[in-house]
């Protein structure tokens, strides 16, 4: 049945999820239980997307999401799903340092580790090829050597980031569904299976984060255009180049995961001193990397002064470049009418409202084009005003909200 017959659909509606989600039970709705549901769903925008789980943090000790257990659906030009490398496992549980720890690119799994997230739903645009349509199961643990947290799946993504750990180097283990899906493909020429969308979306009885990147309408790689006159960039593509495994056997990705590990740490060292020294560190011998890395800095030499050249960004930029590399795509006036009526026949087949909805501006970052994101932003609001019951949004890129303020 198409529940968009039913037009705008009110907190408390067609809302299966009035229980408490209890360690050890499963993701759906298996317990009775005292989960509260707003008046109005409310809506919280912030400028870096990590910013929206303090709010997601407050709507648990609100009870309004429940501690274990949620879905996450998640629309945006980037899967978010990195993990901060040196961040201890325990600190997960530790509110104001977990916080301190997060960034844009890694908010979502930490929460996943502490389970408050079990289902994760990326809705990409068709320009997004990090991890392809799929479902499979993921797997976080502590990684028993280091003491931080890593992921057991196989996908290129986590591999190129040296976050892959084989499952017996894991302990405190949590299973958590993630399944990958494009809307949009009209602007490609594909058509949308809206009915595995449906089939998706429908499996998780829970209650559920919707969580929206405005650039998921329109995206830049803000790294492209760095010291173009170097043509750094391409430079850097060449340099960090990440060769993915031959297969998907577990001896064979460790493998590769130890030798990228080692080229970053590489680089990372060489680009540090390069800040600190000016100079490329004294090797026996000039190998490839070495080399490459002269031809790098004398461009950059050539057509900007030494104080202008920002060398922890140049590796930071280095590090975004792997097998798929960041998405860009400027979406046009006729693009994004396309990409805003996938986005309204996705919330269509919801089969009951978020709990809580949560946007990302993203273009202090210069991800999401700032000449187009207020427009982006203000139809994205009325086209949720149309389908729920909202609140009137809390803009806290504007407003500093304070930890007291009442939900």
């Amino acid at each position: 049945m198409d529940r968009s017959m039913y037009g705008k659909i009110e907190p408390g509606t067609l809302n299966p999820y009035q229980c408490t989600i209890r360690k050890g039970t499963s993701p759906g709705c298996t317990t009775p239980g005292n989960i509260k549901t707003h008046k109005k769903i409310p809506v919280f925008i912030v400028e870096y997307h990590h910013e929206v789980i303090p709010f997601i943090y407050r709507n648990i000790g609100s009870r309004h999401l429940p501690l274990e257990g949620s879905t996450l659906i998640h629309f945006d030009s980037h899967p978010d799903m990195l993990i901060p490398k040196n961040m201890p496992a325990e600190k997960v549980y530790e509110k104001d340092a977990l916080f301190d720890s997060l960034s844009i690119e890694n908010w979502i799994m930490p929460a996943v580790y502490a389970g408050h997230f079990t289902n994760l739903v990326w809705v990409k645009p068709p320009w997004a090829k990090q991890i392809n349509d799929s479902h499979q199961k993921i797997y976080l643990g502590k990684d028993k050597t280091s003491g931080t947290i890593r992921v057991h799946c196989k996908e290129n993504y986590f591999i190129s980031e040296c976050l892959y750990k084989k499952l017996d180097d894991l302990e405190n283990i949590r299973e958590a569904n993630l399944d990958v899906l494009t809307v949009g493909g009209k602007i490609f020429n594909y058509n949308e299976n809206l009915n595995n969308v449906r089939g998706t979306v429908e499996k998780y009885n829970s209650p559920y984060i919707l969580d929206i990147d405005l650039d998921f309408f329109s995206t830049k790689n803000p790294f492209r255009d760095i010291y173009e006159k170097a043509s750094a960039y391409e430079r850097l593509e060449e340099l960090y180049k990440f060769v993915p495994p031959m297969d998907k056997n577990d001896d064979v990705i460790a493998a590769v995961v130890e030798k990228r590990e080692k080229q970053i740490n590489a680089l990372e060292g060489i680009f540090r001193n390069l800040k600190l020294n000016k100079a490329i560190p004294d090797v026996h011998e000039k190998d490839a990397v070495i080399q490459q890395v002269n031809e790098l800095t004398s461009s950059l030499m050539k057509h900007y002064n030494n104080e202008d050249i920002d060398w922890d960004l140049i590796h930071d930029a280095g590090c975004t470049c792997d097998d798929s590399g960041l998405p860009h795509h400027i979406s046009n006036d006729e693009e994004l009418v396309v990409m805003f009526e996938s986005f309204e026949r996705f919330l269509e087949i919801l089969p009951f409202p978020p709990a809580i909805i949560t946007v990302s501006r993203s273009t202090e970052d210069d991800y999401t084009p700032s000449d187009y994101v207020d427009t982006i932003q203000e139809k994205l609001i009325h086209i949720l005003r149309e389908r729920f019951s909202c609140d009137e949004p809390i803009r806290n890129y504007l407003d500093v909200v304070s930890d007291d303020e009442e939900i």
